[in-house]
């Protein structure tokens, strides 16, 4: 369902002065979801415990290449340990990908194909306002900010 390599990545929004943790994450990501997905109390209930377990996996299976990608940017890579690097990439893509395809097996008996498309949707769009609201400094406590975005520079005599 959602891009393997950025798996829980975006619980590192800075919130007044820390990085948001991965419950309170989920937490934002399951309400965004649930609210633009439509889903009841009964899919939301039988839906996410899966979804979450789906993340993790990814999660476990990026944990080593990232690590590793750490320590080989911090140390230079050379061309060879460049092409495994890259090797490694396609190859944990490739698992995230057949997860992907699994676990939608189990999705699709707990919500109709039309559902499980405004999840994948809502997904991308919480992945965006997350960033939007990185970029801009928009860090209220309890969720997104909502109507007071900063206008683009350039714009603030648009009021």
């Amino acid at each position: 369902m959602t891009l393997c390599v950025f798996a829980l990545a975006p619980a590192q929004e800075k919130k007044e002065g820390r990085f948001m943790k991965p419950e309170e994450y989920r937490e934002k990501l399951q309400d965004f979801i649930t609210k633009r997905a439509e889903l009841t109390e009964a899919e939301a209930k039988a839906f996410f415990p899966i979804y979450f377990e789906l993340q993790t996996e990814k999660f476990k299976l990026n944990g080593s290449l990232r690590k590793k990608m750490r320590d080989m940017a911090a140390d230079g890579l050379n061309e060879a340990e460049a092409g495994e690097l890259l090797d490694e990439t396609l190859e944990m893509k490739l698992k995230c990908d057949q997860l992907d395809k699994d676990y939608m097996d189990k999705f699709k008996k707990i919500l109709p194909a039309s559902k499980l498309l405004k999840v994948q949707m809502s997904e991308e769009g919480f992945r965006r306002e997350l960033l939007n609201n990185m970029q801009q400094g928009n860090f209220q406590r309890g969720g997104f900010p909502k109507g007071n975005r900063p206008l683009p520079k350039g714009d603030e005599n648009k009021k």
